[in-house]
């Protein structure tokens, strides 16, 4: 009979309706999800309230109302929130995961698995921003000291051990293809593209948005680039989608013909590989994160600046080259499961616990 561990998570924030966060974010949930599912207590300690529908218990983490305001959220995430997540009293646990700034939970919790989303030594060099640049330097000590000290650090994905050589575990992300499922009833009927990101930094939504309008509507007027970010400029052609759920995210992957991330940097990259599951076609720059999900243009296409609206147009105009695409990213996505994923998290969790 399989052991039902307590297990506790620190994670800044939860889904929360109507609020934009980040994959990061949604990663928490599905782990702790996950977990709980599979009959684990899970309590997470965060600075958000119990999501609606989970399954796992919620804590409330010190410094709420200072994190969540502009210059506290900056001075927390990857530096003050180290002091934040030692306070909490982590009791009566068989294993402790953090996603977010642990250099100092250690001292608290031996066994802390850390869980590397992605890298600062990433995020900096692709940084035009020079305080952005010098703050994730600075978060990219903190990584460093973290997985030094703390033995059972984990990479989402193979890359994440490349930047950092204390990380010598890696569990890639895994997709929910329960949840993201196609369903062909729902693809438009006029041309449709997808951006899931923000639109500024190195996710570059309003770069997509410029191809859009220069290369892609002369075409193909009846496009629609449906973005899942912040709001920004209205312009022809283009729909935002600010903090939906989940469920209205899967409905877009179903609904639009092809999925565009110009991205300059992913630790892993999820939604590429919710994309797959839903059998809509990828379409990436070249990023640790996409060469690891999609590999040599084996589950999508990889394409540099340049040729990055031509390739975009050659996927809309082109249905055979776009169902080729879907079944072999439809492969990928099964590989990359989220069951998978929970096995492995399990295994080590079980290991640390006995």
């Amino acid at each position: 009979m399989k052991k039902v561990l307590k297990i506790g998570m620190v994670n800044h924030f939860m889904p929360e309706p109507g609020v934009k966060h980040g994959g990061v974010v949604q990663m928490a949930h599905v782990l702790a999800q996950g977990l709980a599912l599979r009959g684990h207590e899970v309590t997470v300690w965060t600075y958000s309230p119990r999501p609606s529908g989970a399954l796992y218990r919620v804590q409330s983490l010190p410094g709420e109302h200072f994190a969540r305001n502009w210059l506290g959220a900056r001075l927390t995430f990857g530096l003050l929130g180290n002091i934040f997540f030692t306070l909490p009293s982590y009791k009566d646990l068989d294993v402790l995961v953090a996603h977010g700034d642990t250099a100092l939970l250690w001292l608290r919790r031996p066994e802390v698995v850390r869980i590397m989303h992605g890298s600062g030594l990433g995020e900096a060099l692709n940084s035009r921003n020079p305080l952005r640049f010098l703050l994730q330097l600075i978060i990219y000590l903190l990584e460093l000291f973290s997985a030094l000290v703390q033995r059972n650090s984990i990479g989402v994905s193979r890359n994440t051990t490349r930047y950092n050589p204390f990380v010598r575990k890696w569990i890639c992300n895994g997709v929910d293809t329960q949840f993201f499922r196609p369903n062909e009833s729902m693809r438009s009927r006029n041309p449709s593209i997808l951006f899931v990101g923000t639109l500024g930094g190195r996710k570059r939504g309003t770069w997509l948005v410029e191809l859009f309008q220069k290369y892609i509507l002369p075409v193909h007027p009846d496009a629609v680039l449906h973005l899942v970010t912040e709001d920004g400029e209205r312009l022809p052609g283009l729909v935002y989608h600010s903090g939906i759920p989940q469920d209205e995210l899967s409905k877009l992957y179903q609904h639009c013909w092809v999925f565009a991330s110009p991205s300059q940097y992913e630790g892993f990259g999820l939604p590429y590989l919710e994309a797959m599951a839903s059998h809509t076609p990828v379409l990436a720059t070249p990023n640790p994160g996409s060469l690891e999900v999609i590999g040599d243009n084996d589950y999508g296409i990889l394409a540099s600046d340049e040729e990055f609206a031509d390739r975009l147009l050659d996927l809309l105009n082109n249905s055979d080259l776009r169902a080729r695409l879907s079944a072999q990213g439809s492969i990928r996505a099964k590989e990359l499961s989220l069951d998978r994923m929970l096995s492995q998290y399990e295994s080590i969790f079980e290991q640390i616990s006995q």
